[in-house]
């Protein structure tokens, strides 16, 4: 066989690869997002809520707002923001809301190099409870959510929670763009992991841990020097011997405005992360680009019916992943599916060929894993 025929047969099968990848996933993910609900209930036990607020987040007041009037009596909450405007706003809020254990801080924003671990190191030494909730500054949980997450985990027995996220209110064609290509890099593989139980990590947005589990080992400055701190607070968990869940409990993230050249850092950040984690992981990822790739082997023959339409049903499969995904989220376009799973080639690209990340408004020169080892704690 000529190498270019083994070339052209090569990506036939790995487009192949790619079909059934989308079949199988958007079954795994219908199964896992769509499932009947833990019933909800009152009466929890009391957590801390760690809110790390980023600076200049829009309609922090709205967002703030729905997740104080979500929580249950006994629960402690600490927000940190390094913005002295958000923190009077923060103060308003609380004071507004009448919450009894609220504690708002003023966070130097260089104690560690990421922002937003620095932040939590600064609320780390208030926190009281032994179960803590992380969310994230863009999230939108409401007592629905709240009662759901905190539902699930009570019944999981889980030492660590995530919670799967859709995004909503965009504002902008680069936001709606960041927002399904994350969803549909994220989501698929996860539920895969899901499915056959090999779930090591957590998802930043929304995080529940003991904290034995963190405080043990020194709390959150281990992960200051961390580009992907919820992999590598996933990664200590496992290795301290305790088990993570992912909920089906969806939260919703607020995407608002984003230009092309955040969506392009964005994008390339969360590719570089992913290939830190996961290298293995990460080579084997062109595997799951059918699109891209049947879309090249049309153009290399444009004449091609056959090759014309199984490009089509490659991209009607991708689709079927979009619309697994929670109702909460919009569906995506086929337009939309069609550029990202295009651009995802490039984006895997760039991750090896350009190691430097932008993140916080700083580069991150080849960053790395944390070096963790390994301790066992005791339930």
């Amino acid at each position: 066989m000529r190498p270019v025929s083994r070339i052209v047969a090569g990506a036939f099968a790995a487009c192949t690869f790619s079909a059934g990848f989308y079949v199988l996933t958007a079954i795994l993910l219908r199964r896992w997002l769509r499932a009947s609900p833990i019933p909800r209930r009152d009466g929890f036990e009391p957590v801390t809520f760690f809110r790390p607020i980023k600076s200049g987040e829009p309609h922090l007041d709205e967002d703030l707002a729905r997740f104080l009037g979500g929580l249950e009596p006994g629960d402690q909450v600490l927000i940190g923001t390094d913005n002295e405007k958000d923190l009077g706003l923060c103060k308003t809020l609380v004071a507004k809301c009448a919450v009894p254990d609220a504690t708002c801080l003023h966070c130097v924003p260089d104690l560690h190099e990421n922002p937003k671990v620095s932040k939590l190191a600064r609320m780390e030494s208030l926190a009281r409870h032994e179960r803590w909730i992380i969310l994230d500054s863009d999230t939108r949980p409401d007592r629905l959510f709240l009662q759901g997450f905190r539902s699930e985990w009570e019944a999981s027995g889980a030492d660590a929670l995530s919670s799967p996220y859709a995004f909503s209110d965009w504002e902008t064609r680069a936001a709606r763009l960041d927002a399904i290509g994350t969803s549909l890099s994220l989501w698929p593989g996860a539920a895969l992991l899901r499915a056959v139980g090999r779930v090591d990590f957590l998802t930043g947005a929304c995080m529940g841990i003991k904290a034995p589990f963190l405080r043990s080992r020194g709390g959150w400055r281990i992960l200051g020097s961390a580009l992907a701190d919820d992999y590598e607070l996933g990664r200590l968990v496992r290795q301290a011997g305790g088990r993570i869940h992912l909920a089906s409990t969806c939260l919703s993230l607020r995407a608002g405005k984003m230009d092309a050249s955040a969506w392009f850092f964005h994008q390339h950040r969360t590719f570089a992360t992913f290939r830190i984690c996961n290298p293995w992981g990460s080579l084997g990822l062109p595997l799951t680009h059918g699109v891209a790739v049947s879309f090249v082997l049309a153009l290399g023959k444009p004449r091609s019916l056959f090759r014309w339409a199984f490009h089509a049903l490659l991209l009607a499969l991708r689709m079927a992943c979009g619309n697994s995904l929670p109702s909460a989220a919009p569906r995506p376009r086929p337009a939309c599916v069609w550029l990202v799973s295009l651009l995802e080639p490039v984006f895997w690209l760039s991750s090896w060929l350009f190691p430097r990340v932008r993140w916080g408004g700083k580069n991150w020169n080849r960053p790395k894993k944390i070096p963790i080892a390994p301790r066992r704690i005791a339930p």
